[in-house]
């Protein structure tokens, strides 16, 4: 594996080097050519280290977004989609091409050459949903060639490029603990991969529209801030009932709001969600093209699924502050809210407990009135050695954990596991110990919701804890 990466980055650094925005058109088609035989090595690495279905997952998730092949997918006369693990969309007129979102960096080259062949034309407006990397990637190579194109963003897109661009480095780790296919480093640029450097031409406020006419077609671009961070937008395309909804739903429809990520991110800010639900709602959508996975279609259906979308994530912001009110602790609402049946939707990718986290630490912050200790940079695990030592050491730690873990209680065995390990990590019977505990709780993750950010976290820790208690060569 880390002689497939560790080709994957040289043949990064050494074509990015030649993907420079300028240069006559042979140049430019040379380097998208380029950046296409790089970026299909790079994704047919990326799905050889996935299933193309998680097996054991009781809803759909996003675990096979790698193995979308390819493929330009004709919506209606005037709007083409090219497929992947992001979607880009070409919207036709008589005056030029509109492109809503422009995918994966490492798919971008190929989405612009399969676009382009089935629909060629000057582009005139680029129209970028969030700052998210697998929305805005192929944007340097569509203003290579179209540099009078109008790049439309939300007003906070800039803000939200720069915090992603200069946290890099740390949201990369974290990001590779969950996809170990990623590369150890971030590509700088002038790779084609790097990230960032967008400059849009019009930035779109909370509150107003912005709307533009190509060849008799009106496009309505609305701010829809809470869903995938504070900078998103759809595009509205009215005379059809079409939007283009980027990630505004997440990457499932209907899903149970993602208002936190595992990976890491600023928290999404719930009113704003249900408030952005409700302009969408309004416009009463015949379809909805997401920049994840396939169309959605039918009229009512479409209202149906994103009115329980938005009172499911009332319901969990109103349940969380009527408790918080009510003194309860963080814990015991993470572990009391649920979703009644009416509103039940899929956990597969956003999280019921985490939202009433993310929720309570929204309003809130991370001080949670319960312990002094929590205000100063002395962790509780600075002590685990010294409690160990307490216990009467590892076996009898492991011997409660047993206990606790024979009653049901993972978690708590997993504490009393964590405390034995301080002043043992390399104890073998430690380590199984983790390692019984972690499965078990992977299978329970699996059977609740099969949340695919939970179920990837467990498996990782899983591998890691089997790397332990196997033998180096």
């Amino acid at each position: 594996m880390k002689t497939a990466i560790t080709l994957i980055i040289g043949l990064v650094v050494g074509f990015g080097l030649s993907v420079l925005y300028s240069g006559s058109d042979a140049e430019r088609i040379v380097r998208e050519r380029q950046a296409e035989v790089v970026g299909s090595v790079a994704s047919n690495f990326m799905a050889r280290q996935s299933d193309p279905v998680d097996s054991r997952a009781t809803v759909k998730t996003v675990a096979g977004l790698n193995h979308i092949p390819i493929e330009i997918e004709v919506i209606d006369d005037n709007i083409l989609r090219a497929t992947g693990i992001a979607n880009t969309f070409l919207i036709r007129t008589d005056e030029g091409i509109v492109l809503f979102d422009t995918g994966l960096g490492t798919q971008a080259a190929k989405h612009k050459r399969l676009l382009q062949e089935a629909a060629p034309g000057p582009v005139t407006h680029i129209v970028l949903s969030h700052s998210h990397a697998d929305h805005i990637g192929g944007t340097n190579f569509w203003l290579d060639e179209f540099p009078d194109a109008t790049v439309i963003t939300h007003e906070k897109f800039l803000s939200g490029q720069r915090y992603l661009k200069d946290l890099e480095p740390y949201f990369w780790s974290r990001n590779r603990l969950l996809y170990t296919f990623m590369p150890e480093t971030p590509p700088e640029a002038p790779s084609f991969l790097s990230y960032g450097g967008i400059k849009p031409d019009v930035l779109i406020r909370n509150g107003e529209k912005y709307e533009f006419v190509s060849g008799g077609i009106t496009f309505t671009v609305l701010p829809t801030p809470g869903a995938e961070g504070d900078d998103n937008l759809v595009l509205w395309l009215g005379d059809r009932g079409t939007l283009f909804s980027g990630d505004f739903f997440g990457p499932l429809f209907p899903m149970a709001p993602s208002l936190f990520t595992l990976r890491g991110e600023k928290f999404r800010d719930p009113r704003a969600y249900i408030d952005s639900l409700s302009t969408l709602i309004e416009l009463k959508p015949n379809i909805i093209l997401p920049s994840h996975l396939d169309p959605i279609t039918g009229a009512d259906q479409l209202k149906a699924d994103m009115t329980r979308m938005r009172e499911a994530t009332r319901y969990i912001h109103d349940q969380t502050l009527a408790g918080m009110n009510t003194g309860k602790s963080l814990w015991q609402l993470m572990e009391d809210v649920q979703l009644p049946p009416a509103l039940a939707l899929s956990e597969g990718h956003g999280k019921v407990s985490w939202n009433v986290r993310s929720i309570w630490e929204h309003y809130s912050t991370w001080f949670h009135f319960d312990s002094t200790t929590a205000l100063y940079n002395v962790p509780v695990r600075t002590i685990y050695p010294d409690l160990s030592e307490l216990a009467g050491g590892v076996e009898r730690l492991l011997e409660r954990a047993a206990t606790k873990l024979d009653a049901g209680n993972l978690e708590q065995a997993l504490h009393f596991i964590e405390v034995a390990e301080s002043s043992a990590p390399d104890n073998f019977d430690v380590q199984r110990a983790k390692l019984e505990v972690l499965e078990l709780m992977l299978d329970r993750a699996y059977e609740n919701g099969s949340n695919y950010s939970e179920t990837g976290w467990l498996g990782r820790q899983v591998d890691i804890t089997i790397g332990r208690l196997t033998p180096s060569d």
